[in-house]
């Protein structure tokens, strides 16, 4: 193994374990419902583009939407390219309750990927990401009852979520004709955490956790088409289909007494074990359809629509999931230009992009259905001559309603990502 992939393999692997670990993105209550806040499936270069991607890519990134287009020209003039990206994002988020403001930020990995071309026809990939986000915290100070003068505190913390690997097979059937399959392992914890503080003359901590363990497999499978249109543009479909299926694992909760110490509470003797049982959830099938038109390296114009069956799973995390979750859609818009790509002037061969998504959450409460709207836009700028580049995305949305007691974010992420494309199979001859 060359030094080359040594070096990237270590990034594969430190990016794998903070990709398990480091999962925020800024509080948000939404999150705290069930297995937490789906990730969008995207790298900064689809971000850009309003979440587009699934009927459209090319060499110079990964296609983290649809598998059919993970090896989309990887193999030109002969030479196979071996691409590899790290992506990750900032949320800033301002909260607003009636009369109550807070802001958060966060940060989190997003992807981590790489894709080689095995055959001319069939490129392998595999990816790291999260796949849902649990970000979180309460806190309620009320009066003892009982009329004494006593008060008691309750902070609620939810934390933790579902990580992703995925194992892409990705075929050229036919000129212009591609399907993907994807197998997909999840793995992770959630966390509910609940700790009361009873003030009076002697200071009593309780705290209960409640952490669900889970884990399971899934597949994604997708199709992609290009049709030559004329001399100049082309017309891209493509769809893919998330299947839903069980994750299984352990649900435990404890309860531990609490004492003040030196630098904050710390535990005061062993926990106590209450509840110890097997648990198994449901994640919802999925499924998202583009279309596109392509002037190659010059334009692109694509709209999308997604829809996620969260009224079909057949075992939700728990009631309050049951009682809150409803079928979302989203449809999505975006436009890629490029100057010139053949020209030697830096800025002509940066990629510019733009986009809208309008996102039906599976949100509903108080008798309303979650609304979050979003404009993009971002660049990918070339790193050097060998069709690396680094990708920049800014987006900026509202999602929620002060009407019904909801909460409203309005919020900001920035995506950044690498991508990088080297031909690594090749053997230089000697003439």
């Amino acid at each position: 193994m060359s030094l080359k992939f040594r070096h990237y393999f270590l990034l594969l692997f430190l990016g794998f374990h903070h990709l398990s670990f480091g999962q925020g993105q800024g509080r948000s209550p939404y999150s705290a419902v069930g297995i937490g806040e789906l990730s969008d499936e995207t790298n900064a270069v689809q971000d850009m583009m309003g979440g587009t991607g699934v009927s459209f890519g090319n060499t110079f990134y990964i296609n983290a939407l649809n598998p059919a287009l993970v090896g989309k020209d990887r193999v030109v003039n002969g030479l196979k390219y071996v691409a590899f990206n790290v992506s990750g994002n900032g949320y800033f988020r301002n909260l607003e309750q009636g009369n109550s403001l807070s802001q958060d930020f966060g940060m989190n990995l997003s992807n981590l990927s790489m894709a080689f071309p095995v055959l001319r026809q069939w490129t392998v990939g595999v990816s790291f990401r999260p796949y849902s986000v649990v970000d979180n915290e309460n806190y309620l100070r009320k009066p003892f009852s009982g009329g004494s003068s006593a008060i008691s505190s309750y902070t609620f913390s939810d934390y933790g979520g579902l990580s992703k690997v995925g194992l892409t097979n990705s075929f050229t059937l036919a000129r212009g004709l591609h399907a993907g399959v994807e197998a997909q392992y999840y793995f992770g914890n959630v966390v509910r955490d609940t700790t009361s503080l009873f003030i009076s003359p002697s200071m009593q901590y309780n705290r209960y956790t409640g952490r669900s363990s889970l884990k399971g497999a899934s597949l994604k499978g997708g199709v992609a088409y290009q049709q030559k249109l004329n001399k100049k543009w082309k017309a891209n479909v493509g769809a893919t289909y998330q299947m839903g299926n069980n994750l299984k694992g352990e649900y435990l909760n404890i309860h531990q007494l609490l004492v003040e110490g030196t630098n904050g509470m710390i535990p005061s003797g062993a926990p106590d074990t209450l509840v110890i049982r097997n648990q198994t959830t449901t994640i919802p099938a999925r499924y998202k359809v583009g279309l596109s038109l392509e002037k190659t390296y010059k334009w692109v114009l694509a709209a999308e629509y997604g829809f996620t069956d969260w009224e079909g799973i057949s075992r939700p995390f728990d009631t309050r999931a049951a009682q809150t979750l409803r079928n979302s859609k989203e449809m999505n818009f975006g436009v890629e230009w490029i100057p010139n790509v053949n020209s030697t002037a830096y800025f002509n061969q940066v990629f510019y992009r733009a986009g809208f998504k309008s996102v039906t959450t599976p949100y509903y409460m108080n008798g309303i259905q979650v609304k979050d709207n979003s404009f993009s836009l971002g660049m990918s700028m070339p790193l050097g001559k060998g069709g690396s580049y680094v990708d920049w995305a800014l987006a900026v949305g509202r999602r929620g309603t002060l009407d019904n007691n909801l909460v409203k974010e309005n919020y900001a992420r920035i995506s950044m990502s690498f991508s990088l494309m080297r031909d690594w199979f090749h053997r230089p001859r000697i003439q």
